[in-house]
């Protein structure tokens, strides 16, 4: 697997049109993995996994959503037993 600086990146964009493998793109300064790119080509293959990574993030970006409607849900029974 290919690794390539964020900073390199920056300075020469056309890198990533060249790439035809998977590359770990990371912060060359802290050696910490930033993100993996993916050719085009493969996106078939990794069509599943890149669902449920978007329904996780969708879920974590509305968990008071979820929180508010559950505590709903509980009021509005108790006012259907008061009936």
């Amino acid at each position: 697997m290919l690794q390539i600086g964020i900073s390199d990146i920056s300075k020469n964009p056309s890198i990533i049109d060249k790439l035809d493998d998977i590359a770990e793109i990371l912060n060359k300064k802290t050696k910490k993995v930033k993100g993996l790119f993916i050719p085009n080509k493969y996106l078939d293959a990794f069509d599943e996994v890149l669902k449920e990574i978007e329904y996780e993030k969708f879920k974590d970006r509305n968990k008071s959503l979820t929180k508010m409607s559950s505590e709903d849900d509980t009021v509005l029974d108790g006012l259907e037993d008061a009936y």
